[in-house]
């Protein structure tokens, strides 16, 4: 099974720290959020020959052993779909794992995910609220809507909640896609979307594929997770996480 991992963006709120790197270059707790990725994939027991890395800013400063690169040139105006399709190859022909880049994870997410026998799942954090807390005044002005129908079905990801009823997880930025779902994605994107395909982030088309009825599994997990959005998420996590990261 591959991995692709979404690594074209810049990471604009990270301030200075993307001045000359790409987001996932940036240290937290002394290593690079892609190291820290490939390391946890090698402990899923990922092999570095079935990884690929999608590029974009800052290209040419991906130098890892054993991958395949991908790049989208046109990283500075699109989004994460649009990266996603530059491995389109493997996505068409085998059953994929996508990952960001800008997270931190327990090798039990991506163990449990290539274990779904869904054609298309998600793995979603159980522990949101507390993270979000600390992270933010106000969750529920960051926090989307995640919700399931209690046999691990998902209904809605990627709303503006109307409450915490409306927040049952949060998106972690892994998924599994096989052949099969990926079709569903080509005829999601035939269809009328709130954006358009360039600028598509993962959750609009996630709802899109819900609305046609296209099946999505959601794992849930309460394992370490961490999303390194902002220069204040990098000072939190080092001070509060700083065992975890060790």
């Amino acid at each position: 099974m591959k991995v692709i991992i979404l690594a074209a963006g810049r990471g604009s709120r990270l301030g200075a720290r993307t001045k000359d790197r790409p987001k996932c270059m940036c240290e937290l707790a002394g290593r690079t959020l892609l190291d820290r990725c490939l390391d946890t994939l090698e402990k899923a027991g990922i092999s570095r020959s079935d990884i690929g890395i999608v590029t974009g800013y800052r290209s040419g400063m991906f130098q890892v052993e054993g991958v395949t690169c991908f790049h989208n040139p046109d990283w500075e105006r699109t989004n994460m779909f649009w990266s996603l399709t530059m491995a389109r190859e493997w996505l068409e022909r085998e059953t994929c794992m996508v990952c960001y880049s800008d997270i931190v994870f327990a090798p039990e997410a991506i163990v449990r995910l290539r274990e779904s026998g869904a054609p298309l799942a998600v793995t979603s954090y159980s522990g949101y609220w507390d993270l979000w807390k600390l992270r933010m005044d106000d969750p529920l002005e960051d926090l989307e809507s995640f919700r399931t129908d209690g046999n691990g079905g998902l209904l809605e990801i990627g709303l503006k909640p109307g409450g915490p009823a409306d927040i049952q997880g949060q998106f972690m930025g892994l998924l599994r896609f096989t052949p099969e779902s990926w079709g569903w994605v080509t005829e999601t994107i035939r269809h009328p979307l709130p954006k358009p395909v360039e600028k598509l982030d993962m959750t609009t088309l996630l709802q899109g594929m819900l609305q046609l009825g296209y099946p999505i599994r959601a794992i849930s997990t309460d394992a370490l997770w961490l999303e390194c959005d902002s220069e204040q998420d990098i000072k939190v996590y080092e001070r509060e996480f700083i065992k975890e990261l060790s």
